[in-house]
């Protein structure tokens, strides 16, 4: 992968957002980490990058939901990678997000999960 790629991981829950860093430490050292613990935070720390690789959003925040948030991010940096990260499973939600371009990843995550999602040959 070329340098300079990143991942911008957004969840209101501070446990959520330490798992997945360490997961893409151990997965994928050469991304840059950047988080937020929710979509207004968010919108704060992508008005600062040039580029977003890879972004995780929890579905369930305060203001705004991440399917809506994931719109903002994919109409700024259409090329990023970008999944849902809820425990909200349900058929519907998983339908919008498919319709949407969003990866889907259930919780509990895992590094399993994540791996799949940002490892090598995940990147098309």
């Amino acid at each position: 992968m070329s340098a300079g790629e990143t991942i911008l991981v957004i969840d209101d829950a501070r446990l959520a957002r330490q798992m997945v860093r360490s997961f893409v430490g151990q997965i994928r050292p050469d991304l840059a980490v950047f988080e937020a613990a929710d979509a207004g935070a968010a919108l704060q720390v992508l008005d600062g990058m040039t580029t977003v690789t890879y972004a995780t959003i929890d579905y369930n925040m305060p203001g705004m939901n991440g399917i809506d948030l994931a719109a903002v991010i994919r109409e700024r940096f259409p090329a990023a990678r970008i999944a849902l990260l809820t425990a909200n499973v349900q058929t519907a939600l998983r339908r919008r997000a498919a319709d949407a371009r969003i990866d889907f990843i259930d919780k509990p995550i895992n590094q399993a999960k994540i791996a799949a999602f940002i490892g090598p040959a995940a990147k098309g």
